[in-house]
């Protein structure tokens, strides 16, 4: 307490600093929320990124599980039956695929004269690196499709011979004929059966004729291009 002459005593106003503090509690707010709105903006271009690269990897496992169908449509189903990657590096840098792959592999079991084939495709895409701290991901997509298909060359096979041979006496040109006709055979295949398994005057034996016969059937003719789709399945 100050006394002064003449005066009455007076005391010194308290110090103020509710100002500063106001200050503070406002920058740390303003912090927060800029690190906030940082996080989520990096979360979105991550998400972005993250579906941009799963589409691509679906679009890849859909070539691949194509591929697939296609090798056992056409009677290549051993072309798959190890698993096969199909890199797609060969596309330009503005392709959708770039940097993506797919890997096929074909199962397969019979059950009398019906085949039944698993295509399993799996497409993987690069999402990138995604900045200081996050390591390089890439985003995975599967396929599985079912098929069956009809070995019908060997039916038309028996046919044929059924038609053109008596139960050892068999007709050269109907034979021929019937082969390329109906079972798109070639008739140097024919006759290299029918000089394989016929003696002499047109005496056949028609069981190793058939199976001769049989081992000529072309992809298209064996049931194969008359897949029947079972399922068509997809990861999500």
């Amino acid at each position: 307490m100050i006394a002064n002459e003449g005066k009455r005593p007076s005391t010194p106003h308290p110090e103020k600093g509710s100002a500063l503090v106001m200050v503070i509690f406002v920058m740390v707010v303003l912090a927060l929320l800029l690190a906030a709105l940082a996080y989520i903006n990096a979360q979105s271009n991550q998400n972005t990124a993250l579906q941009i690269a799963s589409t691509r990897a679906y679009w890849a496992a859909q070539s691949g599980a194509e591929w697939g169908v296609y090798q056992v449509t056409s009677g290549n189903a051993s072309t798959c039956s190890l698993p096969t990657q199909l890199p797609y590096s060969n596309y330009t840098p503005n392709a959708g695929l770039a940097g993506c792959a797919a890997t096929v592999a074909c199962l397969s079991s019979s059950a009398s004269s019906t085949f039944y084939y698993q295509v399993n495709s799996t497409g993987v895409c690069a999402a990138g690196n995604l900045g200081v701290g996050n390591s390089p991901i890439s985003a995975t997509r599967s396929i599985v499709v079912g098929l069956a298909t009809q070995n019908n060359c060997q039916g038309c096979t028996a046919s044929c011979i059924s038609n053109s041979c008596s139960p050892f006496f068999c007709s050269r040109n109907n034979l021929i004929n019937c082969e390329k006709n109906n079972c798109s055979i070639s008739p140097s295949n024919t006759n290299s059966c029918i000089n394989t398994y016929c003696f002499f005057f047109g005496f056949c034996d028609t069981n190793g004729l058939g199976t001769c016969l049989a081992g000529y059937c072309p992809a298209a003719a064996n049931g194969t291009a008359a897949a029947t789709l079972s399922y068509w399945l997809e990861s999500p």
